[in-house]
């Protein structure tokens, strides 16, 4: 038995080591995309030929390509946590992995455009409070069986819980408001196509970060009052 939840606590811990460095690959480069987005806007512009158009279309695919990759590695480790009667502590915890990544692309964004990174940082503390009403209550066994697999950061539209659903809602809300305001700022000349593409990616991230790890303290909260419970029978 000791050696059975000795082997759990391993395969747990490697787990979560790199599903971190997964996801901070994955934010990172999202974080980072005003960098490379200003260098793709000039070539564009300084009047590219068929074969540079083409080459900045790949680049792009690619980028985007590889941030699905590492988002999909990041949820595969995730989904690799055997969760124990023991595991009720960390399961709680796991939304932090997602959620500390919110307030760096909020940073980021106000950074490049004030205007963006109060419409993003306004977003997340109307997310804040809803989960702050959904704390209001306490956690439900029911249906808790369903909410581990949520936790590599399953897709919340289609489910039946209300919390999830009403996050989803949230979360397409946010991304209509975030990319109109962006578009709204690019006519008005207040930005550049480039710097558009990376404020437009970066606001959506950050909201991403915090609705991913609402979904996943929410999931955490269900799964260790399913496993608390069968630990008491």
């Amino acid at each position: 038995m000791a050696s059975s939840i000795a082997r759990h606590a391993a395969v747990n811990r490697s787990a979560l080591i790199r599903s971190c460095l997964f996801g901070a690959a994955a934010n990172l480069l999202v974080a980072g995309s005003a960098l490379y987005a200003r260098p793709l806007q000039d070539v564009l512009w300084v009047g590219a030929d068929n074969g540079s158009l083409l080459l900045l279309v790949a680049i792009g695919l690619s980028l985007f390509a590889l941030h699905a990759v590492l988002d999909f590695a990041q949820s595969r480790e995730l989904a690799r946590l055997v969760p124990s009667g023991g595991a009720a502590g960390w399961l709680e915890r796991l939304w932090v992995l997602e959620a500390v990544w919110a307030p760096i692309h909020l940073a980021v964004l106000a950074l490049l455009n004030p205007l963006m990174g109060a419409m993003a940082l306004a977003g997340v503390a109307a997310l804040t409070a809803m989960i702050a009403l959904g704390a209001a209550g306490p956690a439900s066994a029911v249906g808790g069986q369903s909410q581990l697999a949520r936790l590599a950061g399953a897709d919340s539209f289609g489910c039946t819980d209300g919390f999830l659903a009403g996050l989803g809602f949230c979360e397409t809300v946010y991304r209509v408001l975030i990319v109109g305001l962006g578009a709204a700022l690019l006519m008005h000349g207040d930005l550049t196509p480039g710097l558009f593409v990376a404020v437009s990616v970066i606001g959506i991230a950050a909201m991403r970060a915090a609705a991913r790890g609402a979904a996943r303290w929410h999931g955490g909260r269900q799964a260790a009052a399913v496993l608390l419970m069968a630990g008491r029978m």
